[in-house]
């Protein structure tokens, strides 16, 4: 047998192969019991967990596989090429093959936006790309959102970690030899220090390095759910006739030790189920008004999806001026400014209507900007904003 190129499963995949033969969907009796020989032969060399007393008793594949844990699995010559083709594809996501694995846009308040559905082979590139896009258009915050993310390559784990300023180690890794220290691979491109990272119970393995790392050394606030706390390290070994045996082999920690597996990374910044991007980008926006020293006015709750909005001045103002349409937004919590039409209503009232309905459940801010002229031609001076949600 020989090493060969590495896949992930959680992270660190080592994978000891011989070259493919035809696939074979059963093994003789005497194939068997030697396919038997090899998998004791590997638990009891690389096995990480409490190795089966009775082990040498054993005399079938799935009685083995049954005494290891949950992630330790036997595959078929099919099962193991159909997962290389998954996990192996540079720019797919494992669970959807026409997904690109990263995806990005711009939110509102200069706010970029980064999806990364799985770590694949050439993630780094993408998001190389995808965030320089984003600073050109003018971000200045980055929210990174693994949600949903089961892993994928470690070797793009640590690209990504070398993004991020304040990362010195991206993990420990524990086997049977040992405890070793990862480091991140660094990139000169560095995220903002303002950068949010997404997470929620599905967040698992290679995300889960992620959100570790970046909490234990304080270098991005994690926002979200607890995540999925798959901590262990999974190999492959390869058969002649293409079959493999994926193993456990050892387990990842943070860097200050923080436990993963069974335990999940809990986030710095608590969210309800699928609000996580609302509930950070609700955060900033509401932080970068008062910043500004605008003045929350209101709360609506449970308005409906076609919702006219009728703002009331407590003077006679010039709301025909050319300025006016351009002082109020509608914001989508989550997304950007939506269109609206506004329309005076006397000469103290603008009524404010969406051209579009509103998103059922949806979080929206009103914002009115100070520069609206009066009668006389003096014009507000702070700015005001409504948090609204949708019913």
């Amino acid at each position: 047998m020989k090493k060969i190129q590495s896949i992930l499963l959680a992270f660190m995949t080592i994978i000891l192969l011989a070259p493919y033969a035809s696939a074979q969907t059963a093994l003789s009796a005497e194939a068997e019991a030697a396919r038997v020989d090899d998998i004791k032969f590997f638990v009891e060399n690389f096995y990480y967990g409490d190795i089966p007393e009775n082990l040498h008793a054993m005399t079938t594949i799935n009685e083995i596989i049954d005494s290891l844990d949950e992630y330790s699995r036997y595959m078929s010559a099919d099962e193991y090429m159909n997962y290389v083709a998954a996990v192996g594809a540079d720019d797919l996501a494992l669970h959807n093959l026409t997904e690109p694995a990263v995806t990005s846009h711009m939110l509102y308040g200069n706010i970029g936006y980064m999806k990364i559905t799985t770590f694949s082979a050439n993630m780094d590139k993408a998001v190389t790309k995808h965030y320089t896009n984003l600073k050109n258009k003018g971000a200045d915050k980055l929210i990174i959102d693994l949600r949903y993310n089961g892993g994928g390559y470690v070797e793009s784990a640590e690209q990504l970690l070398g993004h991020f300023e304040g990362v010195k180690t991206a993990y420990e890794m524990k086997t049977r030899e040992g405890t070793t220290t990862i480091k991140p691979v660094q990139s000169k491109l560095k995220f903002p220090k303002q950068t949010y990272v997404l997470v929620n119970r599905y967040s698992a393995s290679a995300s889960e390095i992620v959100a570790a790392s970046l909490k234990d050394q304080n270098a991005a606030i994690i926002v979200g759910e607890k995540t999925k706390g798959k901590g262990t390290i999974q190999s492959f070994f390869e058969f002649e006739d293409g079959s493999a045996l994926k193993l456990t082999i050892g387990e990842f920690t943070g860097p200050k030790k923080s436990k993963i597996h069974r335990t999940g990374i809990s986030p710095t910044i608590a969210s309800e189920h699928d609000q996580e991007l609302s509930t950070i980008h609700a955060r900033l926006l509401k932080d970068s008004l008062s910043q500004k020293s605008y003045k929350q006015v209101d709360k609506l709750q449970e308005v409906p999806t076609n919702k006219t909005f009728h703002l009331h001045f407590t003077q006679k103002m010039n709301l025909t001026g050319t300025n006016t349409s351009n002082k109020v937004e509608l914001i989508k919590v989550g997304g950007v400014a939506v269109p609206i039409s506004i329309k005076p209503n006397g000469t103290d009232m603008l009524d404010v209507t969406p051209l579009k309905q509103m998103q059922k459940g949806g979080s929206y801010f009103l914002v009115v900007h100070p520069g609206i002229a009066n009668d006389t031609g003096r014009t507000t001076k702070q700015g005001i904003f409504t948090p609204i949600t949708v019913k």
